[in-house]
């Protein structure tokens, strides 16, 4: 075999990873949730992300490997699929690594049940120099569509932003969830996915109840404080594979693929308790507290995130805020 080349620009490559303090650390959860989402979103069995320095490959999550039965070790930088990724500053997509004479020998590949698919995108550090890759593995043939690599280079980008110092234009910088935009354009692309695999969705709404008269009272800071608190509850009840975003200045979306009005019902329970158990630790004067609603995506329905989030839209209420649900999804 032969080792996988290096990138143009290696030098300053690998100065932006050491800056990073990227390598011979621990994975880090931060990124589990988009690795999860391109596993879901491709319909593979494993996701990774990872870090490629000069001798060696780091991965800094991994999703699904040990559930099919792959060892990923640590894998020496020239024979590993996402050093090509690296080196080209392109997606590489391996139908069938056995098939592959820069593969098909490595210990991954080889043993039984082993790697046979890989579909990777580059990740960028902040300068732009490429450092890694966010990939999707599998123990079967496959190919890969070219919409399904758009849809990782889109996710490649939520890595980016999380790697990047500044403000980057897909996350919400008060409360940390996907910004609107960035929630509606991953979100069509997992409803796509969800149609094709024949599997329902759901989209809720969780409206923070009661944010205007608590500015008013306490003033923007609490408000603020009290946003970033429910982005955060949210993000903890539901999957690693669902989209959490900031909608509005009070409103978050949730979009769960895969699920049903069951499903969703026990989401919207989960939420309702985390708030009582949250204002139960708090003892603030501020409760916080959502009005909830959702909507039922079936698939081959016509339908996309702006419409879900419309018809998922709460019932307006006169009544106090509370941490009841206003509507179940259905």
């Amino acid at each position: 075999m032969e080792a996988a080349p290096f990138a143009r620009d290696e030098t300053g490559r690998l100065m932006a990873v050491e800056q990073l303090h990227l390598v011979d650390t621990p994975a880090e959860k931060r990124f589990d949730r988009v690795v999860q989402l391109a596993a879901r979103l491709v319909g593979a069995p494993i996701g990774l992300m990872s870090i490629v320095d000069e001798r060696w490959v780091f991965m800094k999550s991994v999703y699904g490997a040990k559930v099919v039965g792959i060892d990923l070790g640590h894998p020496f930088r020239d024979y590993w699929f996402c050093s090509h990724v690296v080196a080209t500053g392109a997606p590489l997509i391996v139908e069938d690594a056995r098939q592959d004479a820069r593969f098909w020998s490595i210990s991954p590949v080889t043993a039984e049940p082993g790697l046979r698919s890989y579909a990777g995108v580059p990740i960028r550090a902040p300068g732009g120099e490429i450092i890694g890759a966010l990939a999707v593995l599998g123990i079967e043939p496959r190919a890969v569509s070219e919409s399904e690599v758009s849809a990782l280079g889109d996710l490649a980008r939520l890595i980016e932003a999380e790697l990047s110092p500044l403000p980057y234009g897909t996350t919400d910088a008060l409360t940390g969830a996907l910004n609107a935009r960035t929630f509606a354009r991953i979100g069509n692309r997992l409803l796509e996915f969800s149609d094709r695999h024949s599997e329902p969705s759901v989209m809720l709404r969780a409206d923070v109840a009661g944010t205007g008269a608590i500015n008013r009272t306490y003033g923007f800071d609490v408000g603020d404080r009290l946003l970033a608190e429910a982005a955060e509850l949210i993000g903890r009840t539901v999957r690693g594979s669902d989209l959490v975003g900031r909608i509005g200045a009070d409103e978050f979306g949730v979009l769960l693929i895969g699920a049903d009005a069951s499903a969703a019902q026990v989401v919207i329970e989960r939420i309702v308790e985390e708030a009582r158990a949250y204002n139960e630790r708090s003892g603030s004067a501020c409760t916080l507290a959502f009005h909830l609603g959702g909507a039922v995506h079936l698939p081959g329905e016509p339908g996309d995130v702006a419409g879900l989030l419309v018809t998922a839209e709460p019932p307006p209420s006169a009544e106090p805020p509370s941490a009841e649900p206003d509507a179940a999804a259905g």
